[in-house]
């Protein structure tokens, strides 16, 4: 009895061991296709929101976080990356000696206890960039001295280093399992995949070089299934995209190994006096084929997945408090189910967290946004299914947006407001229809107003790996 008792024993340690080093793979339709089932996932699942209780979260720890961007989750614990914060005197020179002392921080908070704990990193990397839990591994992009030092073009030292924790010896991160240093260049994010194929591990890593000919994002390779036999050189490259950002590795049910890039756009989006709006952008691509041979032309696949309300052109990034692309989204593959997730820029007692459960389904996210100097209305309804519908009215600057079964149909109008005896009338401005997974709808205009309709399909280009 003993003997079976100590065979099951080993079983279930090598069975638990094997889901851990394989994580459970995306499925490979997900991924393909002119408009992949994942991007349009990203772009017309709703979007929930989670209040974080920043119980260890001092006054002192909120003032000093510049900000926040990273966030994953394993189990019952959330992962909060976030900058040291020290904002110098912009008069005043950063020394050496003043970046190395700065650190950043990790927040890990259990979402059943209602409790969190302040993890210090690594001394003279105050910036982390990205997070990403790959089966019971977290890695996590950490960079040299950033915030109001670099925002003063104040000359910054370029390190980086990728650290991957164990957490299922312990979800608090005391068990570092694999270190990866970039000496001569700043990161912008790094994630980690496995291949069942190779049996191997992949790190996909952003290079964000002060010589903007030699910036990029590299592949680096272990040399077996163990996780801390990372070959020193990157074994490809691949041209960067615009600002730098958190990225995602993937596994697909094919053993193919994807990366996922995420990003900030105001490409192609309306405007008016100082108002703007700003989007989330998601890029797709292939690296590793099947057998393991690396991909020597890269197809991306462009998405925009969700555009914010109207800010103020001047009100920049420092300022704002909003969940974002940008600043801190990872995917959460655990237990079958897929879950975008994205954080709060800014650090305060009780931090935000939005969740996008993906789900596959004929839906559309529909904004209208009004950018006229009238009282704008948008009623929207289901081509196919009239009973889910929608209806709203805003004035100029303010914004609107929901989920909608595809195809969608909106009647936009308008109503001018002027000083005169006679009532105001609703005026026609725009009758459309789309099957986007996301279109907006929008005003424009002072004296002649117009309506339009914007919709935003997943873009694909390609780009050659570099030599």
């Amino acid at each position: 009895m003993k003997t079976r008792n100590l065979l099951l024993t080993i079983l279930t340690v090598l069975s638990t061991t094997a889901l851990a080093q394989n994580p459970k793979p995306i499925d490979i339709k997900w991924l393909t296709g002119d408009q992949p089932k994942l991007l349009s996932a990203m772009a017309n699942s709703s979007v929930s929101q989670e209040t974080l209780n920043g119980t260890s979260l001092s006054a002192g720890t909120v003032l000093g976080g510049w900000h926040a961007q990273a966030v994953g989750q394993y189990g019952d614990y959330v992962y909060i990356a976030f900058s040291d914060g020290k904002l110098l005197d912009p008069k005043t020179l950063a020394t050496k000696k003043d970046q190395a002392n700065t650190i950043g921080k990790l927040w890990i908070y259990n979402t059943k206890t209602k409790q969190g704990k302040m993890k210090e990193l690594v001394k003279g990397y105050a910036h982390p960039c990205s997070i990403q839990v790959t089966g019971k591994y977290l890695t996590i992009t950490i960079e040299a001295a950033y915030g109001t030092n670099q925002e003063v073009g104040i000359e910054r030292e370029e390190r980086s280093m990728f650290i991957i924790y164990d957490l299922a010896q312990d979800p608090n991160c005391s068990v570092e399992v694999a270190r990866i240093r970039q000496d001569n260049v700043n990161s912008g994010g790094g994630g980690l995949a496995y291949s069942p194929q190779a049996k191997c591990w992949y790190l996909f890593a952003d290079q964000d070089h002060s010589d903007r000919n030699e910036r990029g994002v590299v592949i680096y390779k272990t040399a077996n299934a163990n996780i801390n036999s990372w070959q020193k050189e990157p074994i490809a490259k691949y041209p960067r995209f615009g600002t730098g950002a958190g990225v995602n590795l993937i596994t697909a049910s094919d053993n193919s190994i994807w990366g996922l890039y995420f990003d900030k756009s105001k490409e192609e989006l309306p405007h008016f006096s100082g108002m703007e709006l700003g989007a989330d952008e998601v890029k797709l691509f292939k690296l590793i084929e099947p057998n393991g041979t690396l991909v020597q032309k890269r197809n991306v696949y462009a998405q925009v997945v969700a555009i914010g309300p109207p800010t103020l052109k001047t009100a920049g990034e420092l300022l704002a408090n909003i969940p974002g692309m940008r600043f801190g989204a990872s995917i959460r593959n655990e237990g079958g189910k897929l879950e975008l997730l994205t954080c709060q820029r800014n650090m305060t007692n009780n931090f935000k967290i939005n969740r996008t459960r993906l789900q596959d389904g004929n839906r559309s996210q529909v904004m209208f946004v009004n950018f006229a100097k009238a009282r704008g209305e948008i009623k929207v309804s289901s081509v196919s299914n009239p009973s889910q519908n929608a209806s709203a009215q805003k004035m100029i600057n303010e914004s609107w947006n929901g989920f909608i079964q595809s195809p969608v149909k909106a009647d936009v109008n308008y109503m001018t407001l002027k000083k005169s005896f006679r009532l105001p009338k609703w005026q026609d401005a725009l009758n459309n229809q789309s099957s986007a997974p996301l279109v907006l709808f929008y005003l424009e205009g002072s004296g002649d107003v117009k309506g339009q309709m914007k919709e935003f399909y997943t873009q694909k280009k390609m780009d050659d790996r570099k030599k």
